[in-house]
């Protein structure tokens, strides 16, 4: 179904895959430095890709499913960003993480089920070529800054994972 559209949504496509790896991974990960480390780059993944639907994805959902619309799949993320943050505040492998981390992966099950069946079909239908287009490049430009940010991150970047929304703006 998505074989016609990956091209412009490719880069979230892939997101989607490497976000339930990870979660596979962590789940069955018993060495706790690997656990670490597997958390710490499921946290990054997860924030550049709540970054990079909204930044690329939000105003096209708004434009074509209006703003409540929008505000739900923004609420999804939101929910991810909790659950991503309680995570890293448990210890690994006790029953509150392991309570949590299968609550994550839930959601990203049904985030990733939500979007691929139901949202990027909808916009995918709703955009012309030329829009397409350049949504594809958008996505790729912005998924470059966003990396090479997360890369090279200021001196306060232990905070919040994501950027505030900023709906009426």
């Amino acid at each position: 179904m998505l074989g016609c559209m990956a091209g412009p949504f490719e880069i979230l496509l892939q997101q989607h895959h490497e976000l339930e790896e990870l979660l596979e991974r962590l789940a069955s990960e018993s060495d706790v430095e690997d656990l670490a480390d597997g958390q710490e780059t499921l946290s990054r993944l997860l924030r550049l890709h709540s970054r990079l639907e909204e930044r690329c994805l939000q105003p096209l959902l708004t434009r074509v499913e209006g703003r409540t619309r929008a505000r739900e799949e923004a609420e999804d993320h939101l929910t991810l960003r909790e659950l991503m943050e309680e995570l890293q505040e448990l210890t690994p492998r006790g029953v509150e993480w392991q309570a949590r981390l299968f609550t994550l992966e839930d959601r990203v099950v049904a985030h990733v089920q939500a979007t691929e069946h139901e949202v990027l079909p909808r916009l995918s239908a709703s955009l012309d070529a030329e829009e397409l287009a350049e949504l594809g490049h958008d996505l790729a430009l912005t998924y470059e800054e966003l990396l090479d940010r997360s890369q090279h991150p200021p001196a306060s970047s232990r905070g919040t994972l994501l950027e505030p929304l900023h709906w009426d703006a």
